[in-house]
């Protein structure tokens, strides 16, 4: 069994200490979470703002950690200890280093390393990044099959992402990895890890604007994903973004603008129909593609990923099969039909992984075009991580829905109140209540409040009614659905 990375390496890579006897190690997999830990992994315990994972190196010694990396300060306060577990664990590594999350990406980094061949992808942006990756993924699976290696879920931060490249093994052709972030620098540390030689920005938007200030300086961060790009690599960002050119103007490769604004002649892309529930239509190259994904900002989103096949080589053929193969993405714009309890069969649009000012006002937007259907009800819940700025943000969401087409709004959460007002206040609202929507606001996630919209939701929805779940990931939204689809059996 060979070790992901030897001791050697593994030590000049971290600028470690061997505190152990052992001169030679064996790791084949990686885990910052002691319940993660199974034979021969390599343990590396995260400090956290309320939680150390140094509490759990006894569970992960008994799971079969075979490597565990070690902060300085907590080997100094428990020397003993440690050397104790050393002693009494004969085949048991223990690297002392300065920090174990710097040690993990330091790890992760080295390892890239052994894979020079790789054709490795990176893909970031404010929304839209994980639903970019899928379609990547299946255009270059298509062709490609499974020596493509890439982001499994959500793994595309400061851990996930150097988690993520340790699956990368010989057989694999290309690695496509998402880069999320959550702090000044994470993308700049992770893309260091990675060093991709094509890049792509899905856009810069308002996600983490309470973390980062400003758009200007989530895009000063999201611009990173793009430093170690080389001269032979290229970047991808949206033409009409209006930072595309600041997050390209330190490129050293060449930069490859996508979107509606590029003309077929430049893109070989050319914008068909909207199909609604249904997806979009376009052409590559002449051929036709059906893309089972809806809503026009998705053509953006496509867009990008055709780019970047065709840069790198991929057949017209290819990228059809892979992007009519997808469908949609649990928890992001996923499409589905329903029967409700009522009896009525209705669409729901479940959106509930995320939610920030562009996606929400996005979805407004796809359900605005959406036409030959019934009702549109709207039940939007707190978009979270906002800081100063979301008082704002959900009052301007507030004026979107005084803009739409809906027929009802349910607001849920103390931020959504913004929006309540903000609506109610207007004399637009006011004056002719009886042609708009009808409101309602709850202030909390509670499984009262949920019980309450479910038994309205269900009083008001009639045959091909659309219904659409939108907001934060922590408003879990998602739970209200079962409490209005008919049960199995019923």
């Amino acid at each position: 069994m060979e070790s992901l990375l030897t001791l050697n390496e593994l030590v000049a890579a971290v600028k470690g200490i061997n505190i152990s006897s052992k001169n030679t190690c064996c790791f084949t997999n990686v885990a910052t979470d002691s319940r993660n830990v199974s034979e021969n992994t390599m343990f590396i315990p995260l400090v956290g703002e309320f939680q150390d994972g140094h509490k759990y190196i006894s569970q992960a010694i008994e799971k079969g950690a075979s490597v565990i990396l070690i902060n300085e300060k907590n080997f100094c306060e428990n020397k003993i200890e440690y050397e104790k577990l050393c002693q009494e664990n004969s085949s048991l590594v223990m690297i002392c280093v300065k920090n174990t999350m710097t040690g993990l990406q330091d790890a992760a980094e080295a390892y890239v390393a052994k894979f020079p061949s790789l054709l490795k992808i990176c893909i970031t942006g404010s929304c839209g990044k994980t639903t970019t990756k899928e379609l990547m993924v299946a255009v270059f699976k298509a062709k490609y099959g499974e020596k493509v290696v890439y982001t499994q879920g959500n793994f595309n931060s400061e851990t996930g992402l150097p988690l993520s490249v340790f699956n990368i093994r010989s057989n694999h052709t290309v690695g496509i990895f998402e880069m999320g972030m959550n702090r000044e620098n994470e993308i700049g540390e992770i893309s260091k890890v990675l060093k991709a030689k094509y890049g792509l920005i899905t856009n810069i938007g308002t996600a983490h604007i309470g973390i980062l200030g400003s758009r200007e300086n989530i895009a000063k961060e999201k611009r990173k994903a793009f430093d170690y790009i080389p001269a032979d690599g290229a970047a991808f960002v949206p033409a009409e973004d209006d930072f595309a050119d600041y997050c390209t103007e330190k490129v050293a490769g060449k930069v490859v603008k996508f979107g509606k604004t590029v003309s077929e002649s430049e893109s070989g892309v050319k914008f068909i129909c909207d199909n609604g529930l249904k997806g979009l239509s376009f052409t590559v190259d002449g051929t036709l593609v059906n893309m089972p994904l809806s809503g026009i900002h998705n053509f953006i989103n496509v867009s990008g990923v055709i780019a970047c096949a065709k840069e790198c080589g991929i057949e017209t053929e290819y990228i059809k099969k892979g992007i009519e193969s997808l469908e949609s993405l649990n928890g992001r714009m996923e499409v589905s039909e329903s029967v409700l309890a009522n009896g009525k069969n209705v669409t729901l649009i479940k959106d509930c992984y995320n939610a920030n000012p562009d996606s929400m006002e996005k979805v407004i937007d796809f359900c605005d075009s959406l036409t030959d259907c019934g009702k549109k009800i709207f039940v939007l819940g707190d978009m979270k991580e906002l800081g100063e700025k979301a008082v704002s943000a959900h009052e301007q969401i507030g004026r979107k829905l005084l803009d739409s087409k809906a027929s009802y709004v349910f607001l849920v959460g103390s931020d959504m109140k913004n929006a309540f007002e903000v609506i109610t206040r207007s004399t637009k609202f006011t004056e002719k209540n009886s042609s708009f929507f009808k409101l309602v606001w709850k202030d909390s996630n509670s499984s009262k409040e949920f019980e309450e919209i479910a038994e309205e939701l269900l009083s008001v929805t009639d045959e091909n009614d659309v219904i659409v779940f939108k907001g934060s990931h922590s408003m879990s939204l998602d739970k209200i659905i079962p409490l209005i689809e008919k049960k199995a059996g019923e």
